[in-house]
């Protein structure tokens, strides 16, 4: 399986936001409003907004909020049924919870936040480790060669792919292991609107925090 690759290619996706937000935090102060001790609803209503667009799954919504709208879909597409399994099962998992109101910052306002997922380290271990099982069931079980290698003598590639799958599910069904990460989501004031700068925790841990 390539599933470290697989989610490697949205973490490296998702590095482009922490440049881009680097950059406008440096320019904030060129068009930000006055700040004031009181937090605009809009800046409460973005934050919002993200972490429903995240805990959803809804990765094109959350990046559309995002300064620079950055693409966080990279690999949902994937054409593998193990690799769609997983991220599937770690998107429906993903939960969170505000562990505060948002407050002033020296470069604008800022809200935290507690992120829960799958632990996607742990799943694949455990695909691995099931599939590795069913295999060896099938060996002991089987009546004719046939049924286990091609012409070359390896597996046949079927087979790999049905104890993949079904070791997939197993897995997943029965390794429930999370992950809960704080993470930082800052905003910024640019070209007439808020946008949202989450910190690197939050764009690590929705990438399955596989770098």
């Amino acid at each position: 399986m390539k599933i470290a690759k697989f989610f490697a290619g949205i973490f490296a996706a998702l590095g482009t936001v922490l440049m881009v937000g680097a950059i406008g935090i440096s320019l904030m102060s060129l068009d930000a409003p006055a700040r004031v001790g009181e937090v605009p609803e809009a800046v409460t209503d973005l934050s919002q907004a993200l972490m429903d667009a995240v805990s959803g799954g809804d990765f094109a919504s959350a990046g559309a909020l995002m300064y620079g709208q950055p693409d966080l879909g990279a690999g949902q597409g994937s054409a593998d049924p193990v690799e769609t399994m997983l991220w599937e099962a770690f998107t429906d998992s993903i939960r969170y919870e505000f562990t505060g109101s948002c407050y002033v910052t020296e470069t604008g306002f800022a809200r935290d936040a507690s992120i829960t997922t799958l632990d996607i380290t742990a799943a694949a271990d455990a695909i691995a480790e099931q599939a590795r099982a069913l295999l060896t069931q099938r060996v002991e079980t089987a009546q004719e060669m046939e049924e286990l290698y091609d012409e070359e003598n390896n597996f046949r590639e079927e087979l790999i792919q049905e104890v993949l799958l079904e070791g997939a599910r197993q897995a997943l069904r029965e390794n429930g292991q999370t992950v809960t990460t704080q993470v930082t989501l800052h905003f910024l004031y640019r070209d007439g609107q808020w946008w949202a700068l989450p910190d690197q925790a939050l764009l690590k841990a929705i990438s399955g925090g596989v770098a």
